[in-house]
């Protein structure tokens, strides 16, 4: 009892700190929309896109319930980070320049979501996730490292054909606007973290 309690006290503050940082960083944003959607199982999500492109940093905050998430896109060094919160994890991969959408393209999605055209659906990336979690995370930097600070971060590798497809583990999803990802292998889901609420 005493236990879950705990659990959903940190799940509350954990919603609280993720809803300051997004204020904050819209505020700290060249540009920004938010949006809503209907998800193909019925459900409603909450989407913003934040793009600085002084910084060459792009982050995109999604309220899914037991689905959110925060991705942050750091184009300069060419990571990608994902704050996954119904596993309390954070996994990173390489941004593969050749076929991940650039800045501008990001910039393009902003600009039709916020004038309600319809855009293509978003590209699927499948990434394997390492097993070990990393020991130091100050590596990938500082924008990412503040993203995954408190949590394990494991890395990820982007599947090129179904070949490096690692059968075994669960995939877990991340509907972005602009990406439809899956992480799998070892990927934590806890059944007892709260949701983040919808704001």
């Amino acid at each position: 009892m005493v236990l879950k309690q705990w659990q959903l006290h940190n799940g509350f503050l954990l919603a609280l700190a993720v809803f300051v940082a997004a204020f904050l960083a819209q505020v700290l944003a060249e540009e920004a929309v938010s949006v809503s959607k209907t998800r193909k199982d019925g459900g409603l999500s909450r989407y913003m896109l934040l793009i600085n492109k002084e910084e060459q940093l792009a982050t995109e905050h999604v309220w899914a319930g037991r689905d959110s998430a925060t991705v942050l896109f750091d184009y300069k060094s060419g990571i990608i980070a994902y704050r996954v919160f119904d596993g309390q994890a954070c996994y990173a991969a390489k941004m593969n320049r050749n076929t991940f959408p650039a800045l501008d393209k990001l910039r393009e999605t902003l600009d039709n979501e916020k004038n309600h055209k319809q855009s293509p659906p978003p590209p699927g990336k499948k990434y394997n996730v390492n097993l070990v979690p990393m020991k130091d995370q100050g590596k990938l930097g500082a924008p990412v490292q503040a993203l995954c600070q408190g949590l394990p971060a494991y890395w990820a590798q982007e599947q090129i054909g179904e070949m490096f497809f690692i059968e075994a583990g669960a995939c877990l999803r991340v509907d972005l606007l602009i990406l439809d990802v899956s992480l799998c292998g070892h990927v934590g889901m806890s059944p007892d973290i709260a949701p983040l609420p919808l704001i």
